[in-house]
């Protein structure tokens, strides 16, 4: 009968560091080579050796409304590409806690160990956001509200921030509305500084504003000026 060929597939960290003392094998010094000849001897012919993969970010539960590249897939529900870590992580870490009231019940189920590595996910990816249909007039009015208001955190028309402040540019106009009425209506709490700007703001204006936001292009248009040398 011929022999029987096994194949085994072996992380290489599984495999021990053997020396001149063990039985029946005689190796040098100890390393990567002398560790894969030994496995080999041990295991027989037909190895496949393989490297262990890291362990991908955990957004399985986030692609149906976010979608792996970040882009929202339906109206109402925000972009969440290139948006700043820190701010994703507090965001998440709000939900879990119960501080920020969830919009859907997994925002509470978030795993505490997935808060990390679903916010570097999220905030890396580099699509572009789709613009929301935003009306002309409500653009212009809001403008005038963002340079008087907004522009001193939500630096260059929302695609930059300071203290720490969301990036606004290119979000989706829907989830804008929603939220900047939820801080009217006392059902979110106002970041710093934040009470001050939305002092005497109506709900038009806040719509303005939103169209304001939307309609930026999420990274800057070129201007096409050439450099002097």
């Amino acid at each position: 009968m011929p022999a029987t060929e096994y194949q085994a597939v072996v992380p290489l960290a599984a495999v021990p560091e053997l020396n001149s003392d063990a039985p029946g094998i005689r190796i040098g010094k100890p390393g990567l080579v002398n560790r894969l000849l030994a496995a080999a001897l041990l295991l027989g012919p037909g190895v496949a050796w393989t490297q262990e993969k890291p362990a991908a970010a955990p957004i399985s539960t986030c692609i149906d409304c976010h979608g792996a590249n970040g882009i929202a897939v339906d109206s109402g529900t925000p972009h969440l590409n290139g948006q700043a870590e820190a701010l994703l992580a507090n965001m998440m870490d709000s939900f879990r806690r119960g501080t920020r009231p969830p919009k859907v019940r997994i925002h509470r189920e978030i795993p505490a160990a997935d808060v990390a590595p679903v916010a570097a996910h999220y905030a890396q990816q580099k699509a572009q956001r789709p613009k929301s249909a935003t009306k002309p007039e409500l653009v212009a009015r809001g403008e005038t509200l963002y340079q008087n208001r907004c522009g001193d955190c939500h630096v260059d028309n929302g695609r930059d921030s300071d203290k720490e402040a969301p990036l606004l540019a290119a979000q989706d106009l829907n989830y804008l509305i929603a939220q900047m009425k939820a801080f009217k209506a006392g059902e979110r709490k106002f970041p710093f500084l934040m009470d001050g700007a939305y002092r005497d703001l109506s709900d038009e204006d806040l719509t303005a504003i939103a169209h304001f936001f939307a309609a930026q292009d999420q990274v800057a248009p070129q201007t096409g000026r050439k450099r002097r040398r």
